[in-house]
């Protein structure tokens, strides 16, 4: 099977896993958002940020380098397994004894119980990360897809019945270990059929493995830490409530971005490390893959700035009112992160983890100061305001620091992939838009419901419509990948 159909297929199951599980979690955050209170999703965000920072030390950087690696032997692989579950047993047993130190910096004591449930999350997926990355390398996506939909849908039974009977913020701590259970528990059986770690180690198995592994792991961290500040301050700051409301309103926003991202790079990363010293092909296969994912991601993002305000009070309750703004404002945010992130798998495929690393410690620099200024000044508005002013700088430091020095100049190129997608999606912002004045101006009474209705409609027809009139070869490519049949 040639890489193209191969990379067709990883793409098919990818995007099937990722439309199941997008489904899922929106149903999960309608109602459960419903039956939670804003504390009990700030209390879970507080956690998370030590809980995400902790599961990234734990894999060392390891999966990306078996990626990386064109030839694994199995003597390496069982040492890397073995260090695997080494460093993520010690990181537990670290968060375990944490977690007092955690309540007392954010002044909530609940979060020492909630923390000695969570620290499991640092070991549980281990035992089957590696056959993952095996699956992944090898762009076998049908079993990953096949249970990541099911783990999904345990960990969405599970918070649901445990939020009805009124356990709070436990029916969320319970998913996510239900979820992670279930995963690492398919994965290694599905594995271990095919390869089974032995119980070998050897220091010389780790060459070239520990230090690849420890650019990805300090550019990981930094990302993780870069991408949590703003709960850390928030959540210090301000209290479990606000960073409730704006726990819910990122969370809406980078629920997209969750799903589309990962799907991109497990499919991206093995194909990009194939063809790594072409650069030619590599450039070219780079700039048609940020010219897609925009256009999915822009209409998503832009037609979430105007549906707002009608899409968080009818679908999840009118307490949610506050997260209105910072929904519109992160919309935008996260949008600017879709371009810059598809980098990542790009360098990790060349195995510039340095420039990764680099990168991320100048984002760091110019995003730490920024947001805490925005909440001191302005509070949570003043935090999603700074992070998008942040953002905006950061793309342009993407294209200088990352992408120039990696597929040479070409920013015009770069900048027209990406223009005729935002220019579409703003098109359709226009004509919904256009489309309530039209309304409003008629005197037509609309139910709240059905306002929201037209919105999405009008607006999947329009950006549809526009799409087909100005650029229907971007349809007919989705079309060939939707009918390819693959083996």
């Amino acid at each position: 099977m040639s890489l193209k159909i191969k990379g067709i297929t990883a793409m098919k199951w990818s995007s099937m896993g990722t439309l199941f599980s997008i489904v899922i979690q929106v149903t999960q955050l309608i109602t459960i958002s419903r039956m939670l209170k804003p504390s009990d999703y700030g209390l879970i965000g507080m956690i998370m940020v030590v809980i995400g920072f902790a599961a990234t030390l734990g894999d060392m950087g390891i999966s990306n380098a078996i990626i990386h690696r064109q030839q694994v032997t199995k003597n390496q692989l069982s040492s890397l397994y073995i260090v695997n579950l080494v460093t993520s047993a010690f990181v537990c047993t670290l968060v375990w004894f944490s977690a007092p130190y955690v309540a007392l910096f954010y002044q909530e004591p609940q979060l020492i119980d909630l923390m000695h449930w969570m620290c499991w999350i640092c070991l549980i997926p281990a035992f089957g990360q590696q056959s993952q990355v095996l699956f992944q390398k090898e762009l076998k996506f049908k079993q990953i897809a096949k249970i990541d939909i099911i783990s999904y849908l345990i960990g969405f039974l599970v918070v649901f019945f445990g939020a009805y009977y009124g356990y709070g913020v436990y029916a969320l701590v319970w998913s996510y270990l239900a979820n992670a259970a279930f995963k690492s528990i398919c994965l290694t059986v599905l594995g271990w059929r095919i390869w089974r770690p032995k119980l070998h180690f050897a220091w010389a198995d780790l060459k070239g493995f520990i230090r690849y592994g420890m650019y990805q792991l300090g550019a990981s961290s930094l990302q993780m830490l870069i991408s949590n500040f703003d709960y850390l301050i928030i959540g210090r700051l301000l209290g479990a409530e606000k960073l409730g409301y704006y726990t819910f309103a990122f969370q809406l926003c980078v629920m997209p971005f969750q799903k589309i991202f990962p799907l991109i790079s497990q499919v991206s990363l093995p194909i990009f490390a194939k063809i790594q010293d072409q650069l030619g092909l590599l450039r070219k296969s780079y700039l048609q893959l940020i010219g897609m994912v925009s256009y999915v991601n822009a209409p998503i993002y832009f037609g979430l700035i105007v549906v707002a305000p009608y899409l968080v009070p009818f679908l999840f309750g009118e307490k949610w009112g506050p997260s209105i703004p910072l929904i519109q404002v992160l919309a935008a945010m996260v949008f600017i992160r879709t371009i810059v992130m598809p980098m990542q798998p790009l360098l990790q495929a060349k195995g510039r983890a340095d420039i990764v690393f680099k990168f991320t410690v100048i984002s760091m620099l110019l995003q730490l100061p920024a947001l805490t200024a925005g909440a001191m000044i302005g509070g949570i508005k003043g935090v999603t305001v700074a992070y998008l002013s942040v953002q905006v700088l950061i793309f342009f430091v993407h294209y200088l620091y990352t992408v120039r020095s990696v597929l040479g100049p070409c920013f015009w190129q770069y900048v027209g992939n990406l223009a005729p997608s935002i220019g579409c999606s703003l098109l359709m912002c226009l004509g919904v838009l256009g489309i309530n004045y039209l309304f409003d101006l008629i005197s037509i009474p609309q139910e709240q419901q059905y306002h929201l209705a037209i919105q999405v409609v009008g607006g999947v027809l329009l950006y549809g419509g526009i799409i087909y009139f100005f650029n229907r070869q971007v349809l007919q490519s989705i079309k060939k990948i939707a009918i390819n049949k693959g083996n």
